[in-house]
């Protein structure tokens, strides 16, 4: 493990107190997990695993999707996160909050995961974000991430598919996360988005939605295709043994489901109080390794 990862990331962790006051956007419970807060609501992490499948039907962990819970005052389960991101009116909230999520799942997930490991963390990001920053997607993000001692190549930066809708901010917000050192991932619904985006995105992962019950000549010639360009495909939303055998019929190695051993158990909420900033106020700064939250 790299010195610089332990020192960096654990001084940091070091730094977070060990329950939520009012001019910190971070702290860490009772268990160790990093926490945010937002409008009322704790903010902490869930895993999903990525697997890859063997010929054979193996699977063996090839990384984790990062999904955000949360829990209100009262310790009840807070908001829907989509609902959540709903709340940050202005793009300046927006942006703060997308960045403050993606740096909750960051600590958690490399508090415990080797600096040498393979495996990557998938991070989502919403669809008002693209828009709202106007430019060099990802630069922040890699600020952060290297000042904690990691890499940019640990992480795959996943689009949603609303963005499919906007051939050239796709493109655009595409090759800025790529230029700064991050593998990105987009979606498609069928076979033609699935094309288009193969030649036009090159993403370095296309991932397909299991349930729109793809036929097997579609997928074994997409993911033909998708091997000459060097981009690997991921089914998800596995939910029937058939999606696996399709999956192994076409070659696609990276699943993810609920047919799948998945998700962490979830996080039981924290027994302290929580003294949250006001709904709708700037998230305060929070130092990172000498980079600033909110920069």
């Amino acid at each position: 493990m790299s010195l610089m990862h332990t020192t960096a990331l654990a001084q940091f962790l070091g730094t977070l107190p060990g329950a939520p006051t009012p001019d910190r956007p971070l702290w860490r419970d009772a268990a160790g997990r990093v926490q945010g807060q937002f409008f009322h609501c704790a903010l902490t992490s869930l895993f999903e695993t990525v697997w890859q499948l063997g010929a054979d039907g193996s699977l063996a962990s090839a990384g984790h999707e990062a999904m955000m819970r949360t829990w209100t005052r009262d310790g009840d389960l807070g908001l829907n996160p989509w609902k959540l991101f709903s709340l940050a009116s202005d793009d300046s909230t927006l942006v703060e909050l997308d960045r403050l999520c993606r740096l909750v799942h960051t600590l958690n997930y490399f508090a415990r995961t080797p600096y040498d490991d393979r495996r990557r963390l998938v991070l989502n990001v919403h669809g008002r974000l693209l828009a709202a920053v106007a430019a060099d997607h990802g630069k922040a993000f890699q600020r952060a991430v290297m000042a904690l001692g990691l890499r940019p190549d640990q992480f795959v930066i996943q689009v949603p598919s609303t963005a499919n809708d906007d051939l050239g901010l796709l493109l655009f917000v595409v090759d800025n996360y790529r230029r700064n050192g991050f593998a990105v991932a987009v979606q498609a619904s069928d076979p033609a988005e699935a094309g288009a985006l193969l030649v036009h995105a090159k993403p370095a992962f296309l991932k397909l939605d299991a349930r729109r019950d793809w036929h097997a000549r579609h997928l074994v010639s997409l993911a033909d295709s998708a091997r000459e360009l060097g981009v690997t495909l991921a089914l998800r939303r596995c939910e029937r043994p058939s999606d696996l055998e399709l999956a192994r019929a076409a070659g696609i190695t990276y699943v993810q489901g609920s047919i799948l051993p998945g998700a962490e158990p979830e996080p039981e909420p924290s027994s302290a109080p929580l003294v949250m900033p006001m709904a709708q106020a700037p998230l305060v700064q929070q130092q990172c390794a000498g980079f600033s939250l909110t920069e």
